[in-house]
């Protein structure tokens, strides 16, 4: 998927991404009785316990409580991260909520295998979140605590404080229900996880920054990987010493794979990570992941032209 540049381009996927989760939650995921993590999964919850003393006539209103649980959420938002980030905010959950509410929800299940639905509840709803992603949005929720505590707090992250709300999410859930239900549960948002990341990881470029003396890193990155590798001579500072430089980009998922490579020929290499940047022009690959043979699915553009940071224009560099 490329990048998506037009606001009403992003507009139209964020508002596809929340259609495609609140279709897989209400159509393969809730017939059998199952949640969701994260925020749906607390706005879940809560029905649950508030049909306890509420008679709602079986109508579906978990995406009422998640609108209402993302209210003060969203204030969160416009004090503490961001008009950009509200704003974006704001269309993801008020889709996912309206979704949630207007899509029926089967009476019975339209698959028969439990296995079968939370693979397709998965795999459907990791897609919609990808989307988003993709397109920068957010579904509300878990995502605007952990924006907020990451600015405020030093240690803290959105990938701790999702950790953190599930373990309360599917703790509830053992305390309510079959272990049965918490087990299909966790299995669907291990298949969710993977499809989302699936969708996510390949639209984040990420470039390397490699610092070694050691001979051979470059031609066998050229060898495994077909990436081509920029790469100039630098001097520390401190000992006078030339040092390779080497730079290279990449899509997030392939990164494990080129650490893994520098580290068999240099594993003391000093390596330096940069997500979110953007190749402005050149033959850079942008790859996809083919889930036959684990290969790599090439688009490979048509330009040569070559766009970097003006200090790699330098043959010569202090480190």
């Amino acid at each position: 998927m490329e990048k998506i540049k037009s606001r009403w381009a992003k507009l139209a996927v964020i508002i596809a991404g929340s259609f495609l989760y609140t279709f897989g939650m209400n159509y393969f995921l809730i017939p059998y009785g199952l949640y969701s993590g994260g925020g749906v999964g607390i706005a879940q919850v809560l029905t649950y316990l508030l049909g306890k003393i509420i008679d709602f006539g079986g109508k579906n209103v978990y995406g009422i409580v998640y609108f209402l649980i993302n209210i003060p959420l969203l204030v969160l938002a416009w004090k503490g991260i961001g008009k950009g980030f509200l704003v974006k905010t704001l269309i993801g959950s008020v889709a996912i909520s309206i979704f949630a509410s207007i899509i029926p929800i089967p009476a019975t299940p339209i698959v028969d295998s439990v296995v079968a639905s939370v693979l397709i509840a998965g795999i459907i709803t990791g897609f919609g979140v990808g989307l988003l992603l993709v397109a920068g949005g957010s579904g509300g929720g878990v995502d605007v605590i952990g924006m907020w505590a990451a600015r405020k707090f030093k240690n803290a992250s959105v990938g701790k404080i999702s950790l953190y709300v599930n373990v309360v999410v599917y703790a509830s859930l053992l305390l309510m229900f079959d272990i049965e239900i918490v087990i299909y549960s966790l299995i669907y948002m291990v298949f969710f996880t993977l499809m989302m990341d699936r969708v996510h990881y390949q639209n984040i470029t990420v470039r390397l920054m490699i610092f070694t003396k050691q001979e051979g890193i470059d031609q066998k990155i050229l060898k495994q990987t077909g990436r081509g590798v920029t790469e100039w001579t630098g001097v520390g500072a401190y000992t006078k010493e030339e040092t390779k430089i080497m730079i290279c980009c990449i899509n997030k998922f392939e990164t494990a794979e080129f650490v893994e490579i520098i580290h068999s020929i240099d594993p003391k290499a000093f390596v330096i990570a940069d997500e979110g940047v953007s190749v402005m022009s050149g033959n850079f690959e942008k790859r996809n992941i083919n889930k036959n043979n684990g290969c790599l699915l090439m688009q490979i553009s048509q330009n040569t032209e070559i766009h970097v940071s003006y200090w790699l224009i330098r043959k010569k560099m202090v480190v």
